[in-house]
């Protein structure tokens, strides 16, 4: 089955504790992520499994799944119909609870940006429990997107701050693991290679991807709201002339073959 053919399919037949309205604006980000991965059945270790729709399409697409979270007991029934391990992990605490040589890929896909300490440890970690000829999949918002950067400049020429005070006082009352439902910072493509490169790995692959100009701009939406269909779609037709500006960044890390 394709790709893209396998994604829409589950996401007519998802379970709703798998979120419907999450999987609708990732989809896309899903496309990207099946393409960066070795064929089915690798065994595959999910880091940041919450809430669960990632992992389903990796199960419906035949892979041996096993995951970390900082919540894996939110999702405890689905990861049991999924028949799959989570276990809890704090990244910037804790190693990964598994042995040296485990998966074949690691998926580390919009987790990296939420880190509060440098991401270097972590990723040695996931360099460990790779098989040689294994490889690190991660994605993450890009500090260049070209929407963000207008956000910012308008905010600077408005006098207004980069944060609403609700998100602020919001953000500031999260505690204990719940602060990491923050970002603690964005990241580039140079930056993203040479931390796979401070792991030891390879990086095999960078690509620039369109993963949130795609969504909104579906061809049912534009007699429903004309207007932002446009608008998305201008954004969508500039990216694609300046990949760099792109909304997410993906990059490959392979581990050397034995």
């Amino acid at each position: 089955m394709q790709i893209n053919q396998l994604i829409e399919d589950y996401g007519r037949t998802m379970p709703p504790e798998a979120k419907p309205a999450y999987f609708r604006l990732h989809r896309y980000r899903f496309r990207d992520l099946l393409r960066a991965l070795p064929a089915a059945p690798a065994r595959i270790l999910e880091i940041g499994t919450t809430p669960g729709t990632f992992t389903g399409i990796l199960r419906r697409a035949g892979y041996e799944v096993a995951g970390i979270d900082l919540f894996p007991e939110g999702r405890a029934a689905l990861w049991q119909e999924l028949g799959v391990e989570v276990m809890f992990c704090n990244l910037d605490e804790q190693p990964i609870p598994y042995a040296d040589e485990s998966f074949d890929a690691v998926v580390f896909s919009e987790v990296i940006e939420h880190l509060a300490g440098s991401p270097l440890r972590p990723l040695r970690e996931m360099a460990r429990v790779l098989r040689p000829g294994g490889r690190i999949v991660i994605s993450t918002p890009n500090q260049f997107y070209f929407k963000s950067r207008m956000k910012m400049l308008g905010d600077v020429v408005l006098n207004r701050p980069f944060e609403s005070f609700s998100a602020f006082t919001h953000s500031m009352q999260l505690d204990g693991p719940q602060r990491y439902y923050n970002h603690s910072r964005l990241y580039t493509m140079p930056e993203l290679r040479w931390m796979l490169e401070q792991a030891g790995l390879k990086v095999a692959l960078e690509h620039f991807g369109d993963a949130w100009e795609r969504v909104g701009i579906e061809r049912r939406r534009v007699f429903q709201h004309p207007l932002r269909v446009g608008t998305k779609a201008a954004l969508w037709v500039l990216t694609a002339l300046r990949p760099r500006w792109r909304s997410m960044l993906l990059i490959v890390g392979m581990k050397a073959k034995a």
